[in-house]
């Protein structure tokens, strides 16, 4: 297996910007005939093969490239990561904690396996405010937080050059929006003061529909100002991204394309992601 990426004529999408402002042509998203122009020029005076493809070999020497990853927890087992990262894995997130006292089992080894083998490494948190235990959302998620913060503990807790923490939108009170977004509001602004950085909300079109999209349009709005990680695995249009299905948020940072994946190192199906080209030193702990 390896993980493939390329950009071509027809793509639409916020990594034809990209593309598009490296190799300093305009800028709409539509991979045309100009772009198409401009990536070979590009290719040719860097010494690239000339064939007007934008894959990561092109995108890596403009400095643009997006970065393979994965997600695990439990359920992926004993992770291999040496083999891991030999077939390109560079960063992932490990499932550490979910509601107010589950914690992951065997999270740590895979936590530190991937730290040993240069992975790029954060923990989430599965979020369960359809467990509520409090009276208010605030109340709840604070209890929620609190335990994942304390989980941190076992591996040393959040260091520089981590990724940032990441808050896993999947469940939540199915009658009542407003509540569910001003709890994830509540923990996200626990970890702001935590650690000084913005949270990762991972989420997928189906949950922000069920969950939140009937919130007043600044709870909605607040939470598109943290960083999002969108799980989408339909391609109905020549997008290189979610941007289709996105909700509030106008661009991605970390792509889910595919929750039935293959990895060297990892037995049986695997999230597969791209972080979006230039992303990572914001999604990182400083």
């Amino acid at each position: 297996m390896s993980f493939i990426y390329t950009l071509r004529f027809g793509d639409l999408g916020q990594e034809v910007k990209r593309l598009q402002r490296a190799v300093g042509t305009s800028a709409d998203g539509d991979f045309g005939r100009q772009t198409l122009k401009a990536v070979e020029e590009y290719q040719k005076e860097a010494g690239l093969m000339v064939d007007g493809l934008a894959g990561l070999k092109t995108l890596d020497s403009l400095n643009i490239a997006p970065l393979p990853g994965i997600d695990v927890s439990s359920h992926n087992g004993t992770v291999n990561w040496a083999k891991a990262a030999g077939a390109g894995v560079k960063f992932a997130w490990v499932k550490a904690t979910e509601g107010q006292t589950h914690v992951n089992r065997n999270w740590v080894k895979r936590y530190q396996g991937a730290i040993d083998n240069n992975v790029i490494v954060g923990a989430y948190h599965f979020a369960r405010p359809d467990f509520n235990k409090y009276d208010s959302p605030e109340a709840d998620a604070r209890a929620e937080f609190t335990h994942f913060r304390d989980t941190l503990r076992a591996v040393g807790g959040l260091k520089e050059g981590n990724l940032v923490p990441a808050v896993d939108l999947e469940a939540g009170m199915k009658t009542d929006d407003q509540y569910n977004a001003n709890w994830y509001l509540e923990w996200l602004a626990l970890a702001e003061a935590e650690w000084g950085v913005k949270a990762i909300v991972y989420t997928a079109r189906w949950a922000w529909n069920l969950y939140i999209r009937n919130a007043d349009e600044n709870a909605r709005n607040k939470l598109a100002d943290y960083p999002v990680w969108w799980a989408n695995y339909i391609r109905k249009k020549p997008l290189v991204g979610p941007e289709a299905q996105l909700r509030n948020w106008s661009e991605w940072d970390v792509w889910q394309y595919t929750g039935r994946g293959e990895c060297p190192g990892l037995k049986g199906r695997v999230d597969l992601n791209w972080m979006a080209g230039e992303q990572l030193p914001k999604l990182l702990v400083p």
